[in-house]
């Protein structure tokens, strides 16, 4: 081939090199500088945008990180995952996950049960999985790098609830628990915590169905004293059923429930029935200028104020990004290593940091309980 045909040739072949890059949008350098940080979140997508906090609070962090450190090359994305309240496609939808390679850290609100088999799953692949709703304490027991809760333990739960007890001084309380494992970790914690003191537990019941079969508990619990009773129901549907059924037959009776009653879809239809029952916190907030900051911000974004979950949900993301941006990477292991960090994380609404094997780290001394006043919790 002579000279000016092999420069005819190579020049054809730049011109189409070049043409290809345009129409796809990218240079060279582009394509290689950029970092994403995917965030998959495993829900059952109908529960997760039925409240809507949590979700919103991880969308306005995204909007805000693809806003802040584009010109640093990162590029923040997230997806719900549906697994549409199903054992084997949350099963699925984790497999998938922990196969994908572009995968940063995923948040896991799936039921319990299906955590305990997903939670390993995607810690086998090398995934971050934080946990914003919380999961089984057991999980967080065994020193795995890549598993983080991000709220109180059941235990850290119970042991709020037992000191509220004493606080108001009940001598004899009844506990309501279906016996689900999370419950179990609970109630345990709570007994403990009241030993020694002048608070017995009288009456333990696992099974409230209905009004009828209540009536004998209620004449029961009349005639041993009961001031107030610790509801531990695992699902949202039957933990309101139970207090419903508890309430049509004692108003006086002094409830005390696990956070899952703190969910303002459900507080919203069955505000009546939970007026002056309390719960303990799932976070320790502090008022800061950061806080009141994000608030506005999402005041302006939604046209309403952020719960807790919305402050979850935006820390969380925000931890995961800004983390990434700091080290400069989106490998998992170098930032779960960073996550255990003694210093931790300073989010908008709390100081986040983890124990060795992922709990949250909790001053429950200071973990408030709230009372249901109007539709809120308070």
């Amino acid at each position: 081939m002579s000279g000016p045909v092999q420069k005819a040739v190579r020049g054809c072949m730049l011109a189409v090199v070049l043409v290809v890059f345009l129409l796809s949008g990218c240079t060279p350098q582009s394509v290689s500088s950029h970092k994403l940080v995917y965030i998959p979140i495993l829900a059952d997508a109908s529960w997760l945008f039925a409240d809507g906090a949590f979700i919103s609070g991880v969308e306005l962090a995204v909007e805000e990180l693809n806003n802040a450190y584009a010109e640093r090359g990162f590029v923040f994305k997230t997806e719900v995952i549906d697994d549409q309240a199903s054992y084997e496609e949350g099963v699925k939808n984790a497999a998938q996950v922990a196969a994908n390679p572009e995968v940063t850290a995923v948040l896991n609100l799936q039921n319990f049960d299906v955590t305990k088999t997903t939670a390993d799953m995607l810690a086998e692949a090398g995934k971050v999985v934080f946990f914003p709703y919380g999961a089984y304490d057991s999980l967080f027991t065994r020193d795995n790098p890549f598993l983080f809760c991000g709220v109180p333990s059941f235990a850290d739960l119970g042991e709020a609830m037992a000191r509220y007890v004493l606080q108001m001084g009940y001598k004899r309380i009844a506990i309501y628990y279906n016996g689900v494992q999370s419950q179990e970790e609970l109630v345990t914690a709570l007994e403990l915590s009241l030993l020694g003191s002048e608070c017995k537990v009288v009456d333990y019941v696992s099974s409230i169905i209905s009004p009828s079969q209540f009536t004998a508990i209620d004449a029961r619990w009349r005639a041993l004293g009961v001031e107030a009773v610790v509801i531990a129901q695992y699902g949202l549907d039957p933990a309101f059923k139970v207090l419903e059924i508890i309430r049509g037959a004692n108003r006086e009776l002094a409830v005390i429930g696990e956070p899952i009653f703190n969910r303002a879809i459900a507080l919203a239809k069955y505000k009546d029935i939970a007026e002056g029952m309390v719960v303990p916190s799932t976070l320790v907030l502090e008022e800061s200028e950061r806080l009141a900051a994000f608030r506005k911000r999402y005041r302006e974004k939604y046209g309403h104020e952020p719960d807790t979950w919305a402050v979850q949900g935006y820390d969380l993301v925000r931890l995961i990004a800004d983390t990434s941006v700091q080290l400069d990477t989106t490998d998992p292991a170098r930032l779960a290593e960073a996550f255990h960090a003694e210093e931790g994380y300073q989010g908008v609404g709390r100081l986040i940091r983890f124990e060795k094997g992922g709990a949250l780290v909790v001053d429950v001394s200071k973990l408030p309980m709230l009372t249901c006043r109007d539709g809120q919790f308070l």
